[in-house]
């Protein structure tokens, strides 16, 4: 048995005994329904034991005990219930950009389905040409491939419908602490856990397909971050106090994605718009905006149904659909 097929193997006998924790399994059993040979089994077993798996094995049983700290695919599927986001789910150890990768493979999946989890990117990167701190074991870098059936104009709200799907996700770890600065980040205390980056690709004035990338920030200690993010950045676990489980999460964001999905197609944010001003950082706050080649300087008053922030500048409402924010004053 090739190393392969010794991997493709250890997936299998995961998903059986993942379901039943300190069940007794007798490997005889296992090699049955896997139709594999015993001595096969041992070995994929012990993979397990390399991936972090906590697995008990003797000569003629085997017990799942408790999971690993793991992005694979299997152990998201475990958490997983959606019908149509991530059933393809592709998992790395290590990539330059989960969204390069996802674009690369955009073309062969029409169907919505494919998700790419990276344990870590080397080359991760936010809005702006800005690049997103992405180390091992720490966070979950993730990149969904959507084809919507809207029109180029209605785009931009697709950053603040995934913002708004992270915050509902970060929001059962930590109750009323959440906020939204549009149009991408996802704060903390001030602090940023999470970033959207929204990569659209067009044919004919289309929209063709777009990758919505996400980072987020799970169980970095303040260690973990570069000594010029320490002030600016935190993780769930900094906020918490204990460590978070990266495949529950990533999957339960994949659970309220497909959930606000499937909103936003129907009638972009209209119907979130309660949930999203509550989560805002920056109604009421005085801002500087910097949209293309404009600077704007005056108050968020709102957002409207297709993402765009409302700025009332020298007495007159200003819509803008996306930009670079700062808050000049707070209340």
């Amino acid at each position: 048995m090739n190393q392969g097929e010794l991997v493709k193997l250890a997936d299998n006998i995961l998903v059986l005994i993942r379901k039943k924790p300190k069940q007794v399994f007798e490997i005889s059993t296992v090699a049955r329904k896997l139709k594999s040979e015993i001595f096969d089994i041992h070995k994929a077993a012990k993979v397990l034991k390399t991936w972090g798996y906590g697995i008990k094995l003797s000569k003629s049983e085997i017990t799942f005990n408790h999971t690993a700290d793991t992005l694979s695919a299997t152990e998201i599927n475990f958490y997983l219930k959606t019908k149509i986001i991530g059933q393809n789910l592709v998992s790395f150890h290590s990539v330059k950009s989960t969204n390069d990768i996802a674009s690369q493979v955009a073309g062969d999946y029409p169907d919505e389905s494919v998700v790419i989890t990276s344990e870590k990117q080397t080359l991760g990167r936010g809005r702006l040409g800005r690049s997103w701190h992405s180390p091992e074991k720490v966070g979950a870098y993730i990149s969904i491939i959507i084809t919507p059936k809207i029109s180029l104009e209605k785009a931009p709200g697709l950053s603040v419908m995934t913002a708004l799907a992270a915050a509902k996700t970060f929001e059962s770890y930590c109750p009323g602490k959440v906020q939204i600065k549009w149009p991408n980040d996802i704060l903390i205390g001030n602090r940023k856990v999470a970033g959207v980056l929204t990569e659209l690709y067009t044919k004919n004035n289309k929209i063709n397909y777009v990758v919505v990338g996400i980072g987020i920030n799970v169980n970095q200690k303040p260690r973990d971050f570069p000594q010029n993010l320490r002030k600016f950045a935190t993780s769930l676990r900094q906020v918490v106090g204990k460590k978070i489980n990266r495949a529950e999460l990533t999957a339960e964001f994949l659970n309220n994605f497909e959930k606000e999905y499937k909103k936003y197609q129907k009638n972009q944010l209209a119907g979130s718009l309660k949930r999203l001003r509550a989560y805002s950082s920056l109604l009421g706050q005085t801002i500087t905006l910097k949209a293309g080649d404009k600077l704007l300087t005056g108050e968020a008053i709102d957002i409207d149904k297709t993402g765009a922030l409302i700025v009332k500048v020298d007495g007159k409402k200003v819509t803008v659909s996306g930009g670079e924010v700062t808050v000049l004053k707070r209340p």
